[in-house]
């Protein structure tokens, strides 16, 4: 909502609440003088009229709304129109009271709220609730459009949390931006890892990237044949007769024949 649409409705706002408060206010300081004359006129005997309840409910109602009107969110000039209102009224008790009491209590109001308007208006309770309104209406930051608070960009990091900064020593909170790190120092010289720490492992070496190529295919080679088989011992000559292998019968007879 634009700044201008909210003063827009303040103004209708003020207009509207001012007679209701005027006659919330005046009503019910009437209800509650009937309830304290009776109790007055019977010396506290009789108290069991209903208009100090009615009375008081509607001077509830009208410091609710006297409060709502005085709200940071509200546009200020719901609450300067009434007051502006309250304070004329009643600065015209403060400099000219005979006049006050001869011309709006006849002309504009009903017999039975003539004598509380005459009592808010003497005892300056007009006054009051006036500047007591305007006052709350010259507050800058009233004027001022809530400015809403801008969306973070896609992909961008989250916003600021709110409240106040942990303390020393305890974790930040939970999207708070990390305050950058020192770069750490390079060893001294003549010191290097540890000896069950080797080298830094960022991936493997330029070399073994791909695996080695394969050797190329050679062609088939025609099947080889079988090896020859090994030839029998061949006889010497020089062994005689005694030398030739037994017959059938000698081997069955266990001689020679």
């Amino acid at each position: 909502m634009s700044n201008g649409a909210r003063h827009m409705i303040g103004v209708m706002i003020g207009l509207i609440v001012t007679p209701l408060v005027a006659l919330g206010l005046t009503y019910g300081t009437d209800r509650i003088r009937l309830s304290t004359r009776v109790v007055v006129a019977t010396l506290g005997r009789s108290n069991g009229s209903s208009d100090k309840w009615v009375g008081a409910l509607l001077l509830l109602a009208v410091a609710v709304v006297l409060g709502l009107l005085v709200a940071s969110r509200v546009s200020p000039l719901a609450s300067l129109v009434p007051g502006v209102a309250f304070t004329g009224l009643g600065l015209l008790w403060l400099l000219d009271p005979g006049w006050a009491v001869r011309h709006p209590s006849g002309d504009t109001l009903p017999n039975e709220l003539v004598i509380p308007y005459m009592t808010l208006g003497m005892y300056g309770l007009y006054l009051v609730i006036g500047v007591l309104l305007v006052a709350a209406s010259v507050v800058p930051s009233r004027w001022q459009a809530r400015a809403v608070g801008a969306a973070p960009r896609y992909g961008g990091p989250p916003p600021a949390p709110m409240g106040p900064p942990p303390l020393h020593g305890a974790p930040a909170p939970l999207g708070a931006p990390r305050p950058p790190q020192a770069p750490q120092a390079p060893p001294p010289a003549g010191q290097g890892a540890p000896h069950w720490q080797g080298p830094p492992q960022f991936g493997q070496g330029p070399g073994a990237s791909n695996p080695p190529p394969l050797p190329p295919a050679s062609s088939p080679s025609p099947a080889a044949s079988p090896p020859p088989a090994a030839e029998p011992p061949k006889r010497s000559t020089d062994s005689g007769p005694d030398d030739d292998e037994p017959g059938e019968w000698t081997r069955v007879y266990g001689g020679n024949s």
